[in-house]
C-alpha cells in the first residue's frame, strides 16, 4: 500500500514538473511578441504602400494581395518570377531595417538573468513567426499567379531566406543581450573578448568609405543622375524612382565597396574595377549614375585608401590591448578572416538575376579574400609599429626604481661619507688621501674639521670628520709602526 502511495506521490511530482517548464502567461505574451511583432509590422507597411501605390497609378485592387505577398519576398531577398522575368536582385535596405528590428525586439525580450530555456524559446520563436507569414505568402502568391503575374517562388528557397535572415538577426540580439553572461558560462579567453571592438570599427570604417565613394561618383554624375530621374515624367514616377535608389542604395555602397578592395562588380554586360570598365544596358534607375561613363581612370587608385584605413585602424585597435607583438597580430588577421566572411555573405546577398539585363553581381570571392588580405597586411604592419613604439625604452645608467623614477639618496646615510666614499671608484686617489690624514694625527690630536676644509665643502654635516671617516684596515707596516708609536701617542 504504501508503496502504490509513493508512486502516485512520484507521478504526481513529475507532472507538477511538467507543468512548471511551461511559460507563464507574462512569457507567453512576450513569446507573441517576439514571434509577431516585426513581421506584423512589415506586412502593415507593404499593404499601405501597395495600397498607395495602386491608387496613384488609378488601378484597380485585384492584385493587391499578390502584390503583398511579392514584398513579403522581396523583403527576406527571395527570388520572384514576375511575368516570366526572373527577379533575383532585391534592395537590402529594407531587409537591413527588418533585421535591425528583430534583434532590437530579441534584445528587450531577454537579459543576463534570463535562463537558458527561456532563450532557446525566443529564438524559436523569432524564427517560428516569420515562417508562418511566409508559408500564408506562398499561398497566397500561389493563388494570384492566376490573376497577375506574380509566380510563387520555391518554398525551400523561401523558407530558407527567411529563416536565415531572422535566425542571423536574433542572434546577433541574443548575444548582445547576454554577453557578460557568455563571457563568464563559457569562459571565453581574453583575446576573443577583445576582438569585438576592433572588429566593430574596422566593419564601420570599410561602411564609411564605401559610402562616400558612393557619394563623390554621384555628385560626379549629378547631370547624369538627373536626367534618370526626369524618366519618371510624373511627379509619382520621380518619387518612385527616389525610393527605389534610396532602398538599392545598401548594393551600391557593396559594388563600391568590392571595386575599391581590388575586386569588381558587374552589371549584365556593364562591369566595372579599379583598372578596367565595360559598358552595357543598364536601367534607367538614378541611383546607377555613380557607374562611370568611360574608361577607368588613374586617379581611382585612390579608392585603396579605404581598405588601408580600415586596416590601420584594426591593428592600431589590436595592438593597443595587448604588449605582445605576435597576440596583436594574430588577433589582427582573426579579425580579418571574419570581415572576410562577411564581405562574402553581403556580396552574394546583393546580387542576383535582373531579368533580361542579365546577372548583377560582385565577383564575390576575389572581394572576400581581398578584403582578408589587405586588413591583414596592413594591419600587421599597423600592430607591430604601434606595439614597438609602446616598448619600455632602455634603461639608462642612473638608478631608477620600478615606477622608473630615480632613486633619492637616504636621508640616513650621512653626507660627509657619501663626500669620502664618492671616488672609492679610484682606490690610487683614496688610499693616498688616508695616509696624508694618517700622518696629521700621528703630529697632533685630531680637531674638528673646519668650516671651509675642502673635504667637507658641500656637506651639511657639521660633526668630527674622524667620526665619519671609515679608515682601511691596517697592513703589516702599519701594524709596526703603531707598535713603535704607541707611547707616544
Amino acid at each position: 500500500m504504501s508503496d502504490l502511495l509513493n508512486r502516485d506521490t512520484r507521478r504526481a511530482a513529475a507532472r507538477s514538473s511538467r507543468v512548471g517548464t511551461g511559460p507563464t502567461p507574462d512569457q507567453s505574451r512576450m513569446l507573441a511578441a517576439v514571434a509577431f511583432k516585426t513581421s506584423g509590422l512589415v506586412v502593415v507597411i507593404a499593404t499601405t504602400l501597395v495600397l498607395i501605390t495602386l491608387v496613384s497609378v488609378n488601378s484597380d485592387l485585384t492584385g493587391t494581395l499578390g502584390a503583398i505577398a511579392g514584398s513579403w519576398f522581396a523583403v527576406h531577398l527571395v527570388p520572384l518570377s514576375i511575368g516570366g522575368t526572373s527577379m533575383g536582385v532585391a534592395p537590402m535596405l529594407p531587409t537591413l531595417i527588418v533585421a535591425w528590428s528583430v534583434a532590437r525586439t530579441v534584445h528587450h525580450a531577454v537579459d543576463e538573468t534570463t535562463d537558458r530555456r527561456m532563450v532557446r524559446w525566443v529564438f524559436a520563436a523569432s524564427i517560428a513567426g516569420p515562417l508562418a507569414f511566409t508559408a500564408i505568402a506562398l499561398a497566397v502568391a500561389k493563388d494570384a499567379s492566376t490573376v497577375i503575374g506574380l509566380s510563387s517562388p520555391n518554398a525551400l528557397v523561401a523558407f530558407s531566406w527567411v529563416a536565415g535572415v531572422h535566425a542571423a538577426a536574433s542572434g546577433t540580439g541574443l548575444i548582445l543581450a547576454r554577453w557578460d553572461a557568455l563571457v563568464i558560462d563559457r569562459h571565453l579567453p581574453d583575446w576573443v573578448r577583445a576582438l569585438v571592438a576592433p572588429l566593430v570599427r574596422s566593419v564601420s570604417v570599410l561602411t564609411a568609405g564605401g559610402a562616400a565613394i558612393v557619394l563623390l561618383a554621384l555628385l560626379v554624375s549629378w547631370n547624369t543622375a538627373g536626367s534618370l530621374l526626369d524618366n519618371g515624367r510624373t511627379l509619382v514616377g520621380m518619387l518612385g524612382l527616389t525610393v527605389l535608389s534610396v532602398l538599392y542604395l545598401p548594393n551600391i555602397v557593396l559594388g563600391a565597396l568590392a571595386v575599391a578592395t581590388g575586386s569588381s562588380a558587374s552589371f549584365g554586360d556593364a562591369s566595372v574595377s579599379l583598372f578596367s570598365t565595360t559598358g552595357g544596358p543598364l536601367p534607367p534607375l538614378p541611383i546607377l549614375a555613380v557607374l562611370p561613363e568611360g574608361s577607368a581612370q588613374t586617379i581611382w587608385i585612390v579608392m585603396l585608401v579605404v581598405p588601408i584605413a580600415a586596416g590601420l585602424v584594426l591593428g592600431r585597435d589590436c595592438a593597443i590591448r595587448s604588449v605582445d607583438v605576435q597576440v596583436a597580430v594574430s588577433s589582427v588577421w582573426a579579425v580579418a578572416a571574419v570581415i572576410g566572411a562577411l564581405a562574402a555573405v553581403f556580396g552574394y546577398a546583393a546580387g542576383g538575376n535582373l531579368g533580361t539585363f542579365g546577372t548583377v553581381e560582385v565577383t564575390v570571392w576575389s572581394f572576400a579574400l581581398l578584403t582578408f588580405a589587405w586588413l591583414g597586411v596592413v594591419g600587421s604592419a599597423a600592430a607591430a609599429l604601434v606595439v614597438w613604439r609602446r616598448a619600455d625604452p632602455e634603461p639608462d645608467h642612473e638608478p631608477h626604481d620600478r615606477s622608473g623614477t630615480e632613486q633619492s639618496v637616504p636621508a640616513t646615510v650621512p653626507a660627509a661619507e657619501l663626500a669620502i666614499e664618492a671616488p672609492a671608484s679610484e682606490p690610487d686617489e683614496v688610499v693616498t688621501d688616508t695616509v696624508v690624514e694618517a700622518e696629521v694625527v700621528d703630529e697632533k690630536p685630531v680637531e674638528p674639521v673646519a668650516a671651509d676644509d675642502p673635504i667637507a665643502a658641500g656637506t651639511e654635516s657639521d660633526e668630527p670628520l674622524e667620526a665619519e671617516i671609515v679608515a682601511p684596515p691596517p697592513t703589516q707596516d702599519d701594524a709596526s709602526s703603531t707598535a713603535e708609536d704607541g707611547p707616544a701617542r
